[in-house]
């Protein structure tokens, strides 16, 4: 992160910091719990407001107001699998989340490490946990840092959470505010305005910028002539190289018939201009055909809210149609709701575990009891480095019980379950709540599944040797 520094406004600041923590030691308060109940807050005497900015700090300050923090972080701690932060940890990690965000606020060193370094006393108990420390911060920001702190003090929750919320280092765990909740809901509906294109992070690392991974069919993106691989690198002439990729896609989303200008950069040419009609697009959940020899390909590209009776109903009419071998492709498919995958999962598998659960529930998972395809009917699941989550479990599941063979490439490892809480401001808290295993017990997480026969894809976008291997399989086992 580049940033400017000026060391004089670096030393007014720390010297506060340290003068306000002085004085919270001083009045004896110290941790004594997990700090996520309004009982614990204790918000700072506030004179008469000088701006409206001022006003809606003190507004914001007050525990009702900030109440989306605190039930943040109650449902944390009633439900993430893991260990979670307490007592003085909360008020600075809340900081941390703040000061995360003031890049080009002038400093000479990061004020959270220093406040760290200052308060990491040899026993916890002697460490503070006086939340006005919070407020304090705050309002030091506001007067230091005017220009770059948010004109909607609300946003200052989000920042808090999340703070608070990175401290567990698990990057599935997060705070969505209304309008990136909003977005979340809408994917998981499987229909939304915009240029119909799966995408993703042009910087894998830093989750910034904006790649295309493939245009769906027929959709504006389609019909405008991008393709896979095609980097966004502007929207309506805004840089969008360095943004996150849910903001950049807000604004490459918009209503039905309104227009957008992308510059694409595609591979070494100079980078060029499309002018795209946004439409009602609705994600293709799944795709399914007859291939010779009467197997049926079916892919399946999200584990959301429609698709398991989409897939029922294209296992059944394949079925119907003469089906004597399956390819079930969940290469790409990154995953989505637990339940889906359970009941996708029985439609191969007629009783038995289909995944454990670790956790708060600490359960384990029963097929359903819907078997479709029968036993005889032999199957193969297509993976890649793209197919996680509710897709391993899938996979897992089939494999463990020898009911279908993996062809392709290592799946991605994510061996977590998250559970979805929505808050009554529209936002909406992702919570990893449970980790799981195959029914064999095989862990997932950060390890990821192996093909039963590794293929790796081909560099020709015309030919898929995976799905060659696939139906070569699939044939070898019809003549047997």
């Amino acid at each position: 992160m580049d940033q400017e520094y000026n060391a004089s406004t670096t030393y007014v600041l720390i010297a506060i910091i340290i003068l306000l923590l002085m004085m919270i030691l001083s009045t004896g308060c110290f941790a004594s719990g997990f700090a996520v109940g309004k009982e614990v807050f204790e918000p700072p005497a506030v004179t008469t407001p000088a701006s409206a900015t001022d006003e809606n700090i003190r507004m914001l300050s007050q525990p009702e107001n900030f109440s989306i923090f605190w039930d943040a972080l109650k449902l944390l701690d009633e439900n993430y699998d893991g260990d979670v932060p307490h007592g003085r940890d909360v008020t600075y990690a809340a900081i941390q989340g703040l000061l995360d965000h003031v890049e080009g606020c002038d400093q000479d060193s990061s004020p959270p490490e220093t406040i760290l370094q200052i308060t990491d006393a040899e026993d916890p108990k002697d460490a503070p946990d006086n939340f006005s420390f919070f407020w304090s911060t705050v309002n030091q920001l506001y007067r230091d840092c005017p220009a770059i702190m948010p004109e909607d003090p609300a946003e200052l929750t989000y920042w808090a959470a999340n703070g608070v919320i990175d401290r567990l280092g698990d990057k599935y765990t997060m705070l969505l505010p209304p309008r990136v909740a909003e977005d979340f809901r809408i994917d998981m509906e499987s229909s939304f305005e915009g240029i119909g294109a799966l995408v993703e992070p042009a910087d894998e690392e830093e989750r910034t910028g904006v790649r295309i991974v493939h245009p769906f069919e027929n959709s504006p993106a389609d019909k405008a002539g991008l393709r896979p691989g095609d980097e966004i690198i502007a929207v309506d002439g805004q840089d969008v190289t360095e943004m996150l990729l849910d903001q950049a896609v807000s604004l490459i989303r918009g209503p039905a018939g309104s227009q957008v200008v992308l510059t694409v950069k595609r591979g070494d040419d100079p980078p060029f201009d499309v002018t795209i009609t946004r439409s009602r697009v609705e994600i293709p959940v799944i795709e399914s055909k007859m291939l010779d020899d009467n197997i049926l390909y079916v892919k399946l590209y999200e584990f959301s809210d429609p698709s398991k009776d989409k897939m029922e109903h294209a296992l059944k009419q394949g079925l119907k149609d003469g089906a004597k071998a399956i390819v079930f492709d969940l290469r790409g498919n990154p995953g989505g709701r637990l339940d889906r995958a359970i009941q996708i999962a029985s439609m191969f598998i007629e009783e038995g575990v289909i995944v454990k659960e670790t956790g708060q529930r600490n359960m384990d998972h029963m097929a359903t009891g819907d078997l479709i395809v029968p036993e005889d009917i032999p199957v193969v699941v297509l993976v890649d480095g793209g197919s996680a989550s509710a897709s391993e479990i899938v996979a897992g599941a089939l494999q463990d019980y020898k009911r279908a063979i993996l062809i392709g490439e290592q799946t991605f490892g994510k061996g977590s379950v998250q559970t979805l809480f929505d808050l009554k401001d529209g936002s909406m808290l992702r919570v990893t709540s449970a980790h799981w295993y195959t029914p064999k017990g095989r862990q997932i997480n950060s390890v990821g599944l192996r093909p039963n026969l590794v293929v790796s894809p081909s560099l020709d976008i015309n030919e898929d040797l995976q799905l060659d291997a696939a139906i070569d399989y699939l044939k070898k086992q019809l003549t047997k």
